[in-house]
């Protein structure tokens, strides 16, 4: 009973539309008051085959989109992308500077050291919900200007 039950299991976790995705280091930007959207970071590794990261939607947030930042003719640009390739076994970044969360609407100023909950939605895995931690992250060299 044990063996048949064991290879039961084996069957479940090898099934493809069992894929498995780790999410780790997820965090959004601290805003301050007023500021209507952040963004959101985060790694996911796809550990089953190949997957796709399709729409995520958090708590207290109006919009979530997927974007990507493009750099063309030395201006960087901000374009919302379908969906976001996830191959099997590497870790995609959603970091500053690349691919994202845009998180827009949000309905109240998130404090540091708080959490926004987003349920992030896959091709093949299951809809999985990810706690994001409130964090003040530094600027990016070119946001901040000094006026003399």
């Amino acid at each position: 009973m044990l063996k048949q039950l064991f290879g039961f299991f084996a069957v479940l976790l090898s099934s493809p539309l069992m894929a498995q995705i780790l999410v780790e280091d997820a965090h959004v930007r601290a805003m301050p008051p007023g500021v209507p959207n952040t963004a959101g970071y985060l790694q996911i590794t796809s550990s089953e085959g190949d997957d796709q990261l399709l729409a995520a939607r958090c708590e207290g947030v109006e919009n979530t989109e997927m974007h990507t930042l493009l750099h063309e003719d030395g201006l960087t640009k901000m374009r919302p992308v379908a969906a976001i390739e996830l191959p099997q076994g590497v870790a995609v970044i959603l970091a500053q500077g690349g691919l994202h969360l845009m998180m827009m609407g949000l309905e109240a100023t998130p404090e540091v050291g708080a959490q926004l909950s987003c349920e992030l939605r896959f091709a093949k895995a299951p809809v999985q919900t990810v706690v994001f931690e409130v964090r003040d992250l530094k600027p990016s060299e070119h946001s901040h200007h000094h006026h003399h």
